[in-house]
């Protein structure tokens, strides 16, 4: 869970980019959600899910040159009682999230 503060900084934020798009012309009249299809955005919060998405790849996968442990829990494939992120036919990710505060 993100702290108020940051909570606050993304719905204005997500704000800002809501009125941009209605400056675009010919966009006036369209929804939001509309509007950034046209204009081929995301959302903030797809936007911030895609990008820790791919930083999640980059570390499981050694694009980075540190220890991927300290991000990440691998589990036993057995272990199927709780809700897993499968990559490849050996090993799953477990929902985690960082150890280290950032």
């Amino acid at each position: 869970m993100e702290p108020t503060h940051y909570i606050k900084d993304i719905k204005l934020i997500e704000g800002v980019q809501h009125r941009a798009t209605k400056l675009v012309q010919g966009m006036e009249g369209l929804h939001y959600d509309d509007r950034l299809k046209c204009l081929n955005l995301m959302r903030l919060e797809t936007r911030r899910v895609r990008s820790d998405l791919i930083e999640t790849f980059k570390i499981v996968n050694g694009k980075y040159s540190i220890n991927s442990e300290s991000f990440l829990n691998k589990v036993e494939e057995e272990d199927t009682e709780r809700n897993y992120l499968k990559r490849g036919p050996d090993w799953m990710l477990e929902n985690f999230h960082s150890a280290i505060e950032l």
